[in-house]
């Protein structure tokens, strides 16, 4: 089936012009099975599924003089899909360690540009059942479209209200981001620009240039009803809770890492979905979000402490016409001419310690080939000099959070992993027996 030509946006165009050998522009997705999916159904269900629905996945970006200059998505005419999907089988015993070695030597090379730039690796042998590592250029779609697109492979149909992408996280009025803020926000619009502006990162262990070995690791599931109690005692919410623990894990390892003196925050790049809960249309792919400076309370002492503030930082947020101002920015640079546009980008990049994706799945079990999905994360990748990339993704009544880190920063990502399991207990222990 042939995909209609179009233009890049020039939104989407930022993402193909910040590249990096040291940092990819790809988003990486692990979706896990109970049970051996094997290659030809995997196939038919993508093709199916996925391709049919979404011609761009048949498409590159290719530079064109008509009818006017640029980049634009073009049918690739070449297009093979078994070039898409590969198939490996993990080495005994199968378990974290020989995915995160999978998965490790894959973060740090390339998509081929000269075809559509996504891939698929079905891994066999792990845990008895089946990982699907995905790998997806930026430019193609952001995060929580890209999320939606893959669980177009589920049996069940989702409804609007199920969809992946009905609600982020962290919830903020998009109402206020496509159209022009309210009073209120826009009184505080010269203050948040100074401080988009102004705003610089720490120096810290994790400050060091980017190296092309990469690592991901992640925590067991948590489950949301054992945070319920901490949630009726301190007022917060699920996210509120989560992003104080990571805050908590980076606390541990910057003290065991030397920061002396303690940073008072580590700035973290949140990005923010701006379609709601509408259904993803075949067009409507590409990138739609903004991104908000969310500063973590890493130098705060008491878990308690960071909760509370990491909660008021957020409610804050919730208020400000960040949002509205960085999804103008990113339009904005879409305009530059691409060098200008590489210098922009960093700019704001550097900003941040690196980036915290935030995605809320359904609530429901859903089943691939009639395998139940029991695990889901999705990377975002790190921009400029940034070594940190976090994932949150609720899924079926449970939290699934990973890190993607730079090696050179983190050579230690478990005890970021330990970290976060230690503080999300102490958190819980707060609670009111009850």
């Amino acid at each position: 089936m042939a995909g209609a030509r179009h233009v890049v946006r020039p939104v989407d165009d930022v993402w193909l012009a910040m590249d990096q050998p040291d940092n990819l522009m790809v988003v990486e997705g692990l979706m896990v099975v109970d049970g051996e999916l094997d290659r030809a159904t995997y196939v038919r269900l993508l093709h199916d599924r996925v391709l049919d629905r979404f011609p761009r996945f048949r498409q590159r970006a290719r530079h064109a003089w008509l009818p006017w200059p640029g980049q634009w998505w073009e049918d690739d005419p070449s297009f093979d899909l078994d070039r898409h999907v590969r198939e490996v089988r993990l080495p005994a015993p199968g378990d974290d360690a020989a995915l995160e070695d999978h998965v490790a030597s894959c973060l740090s090379r390339a998509l081929d540009r000269q075809h559509p730039p996504w891939e698929v690796h079905l891994v066999q042998g792990y845990e008895g059942g089946t990982a699907i590592y995905t790998r997806l250029h930026h430019a193609l779609a952001d995060g929580t479209a890209l999320f939606r697109v893959v669980l177009a492979l589920a049996d069940e149909e989702l409804t609007t209200e199920q969809d992946a992408g009905r609600a982020g996280l962290l919830q903020v009025a998009r109402a206020a981001v496509r159209a022009l803020p309210g009073t209120g926000r826009l009184l505080k619009t010269p203050m948040v620009a100074e401080h988009l502006l102004l705003a610089r990162r720490p120096v810290s262990p994790l400050s060091v240039p980017p190296h092309h070995r990469k690592r991901a690791v992640w925590t067991p599931s948590i489950d949301v009803a054992d945070l319920r109690g901490l949630r009726r005692a301190t007022g917060t919410t699920v996210t509120d809770i989560v992003m104080a623990a990571v805050a908590g894990a980076l606390r541990r390892w910057l003290l065991a890492h030397g920061s002396d003196p303690m940073v008072d925050d580590l700035p973290t790049m949140v990005p923010v979905d701006l379609r709601g809960s509408a259904a993803l249309r075949a067009d409507d792919l590409g990138n739609q979000f903004a991104l908000v400076l969310l500063d973590l309370p890493v130098g705060l002492e008491s878990p308690l402490g960071r909760l509370e503030e990491t909660a008021a930082r957020m409610r804050a947020i919730k208020e400000s016409p960040e949002a509205w101002l960085t999804y103008g920015l990113l339009e904005g640079m879409g305009l530059m001419h691409p060098r200008l546009r590489v210098h922009a980008t960093d700019f704001f990049a550097r900003k941040a310690t690196g980036v915290t994706t935030s995605v809320r799945g359904p609530d429901q079990p859903l089943h691939l080939a009639g395998l139940p999905v029991t695990r889901m994360w999705a990377w975002a990748p790190m921009s400029a000099d940034q070594s940190l990339s976090t994932s949150i993704v609720g899924y079926a009544g449970k939290i699934h959070i990973g890190f993607k880190v730079d090696s050179s920063a983190v050579p230690d990502p478990q005890a970021l992993v330990a970290g976060l399991q230690a503080e999300l207990a102490e958190l819980v222990a707060l609670a009111p027996p009850g």
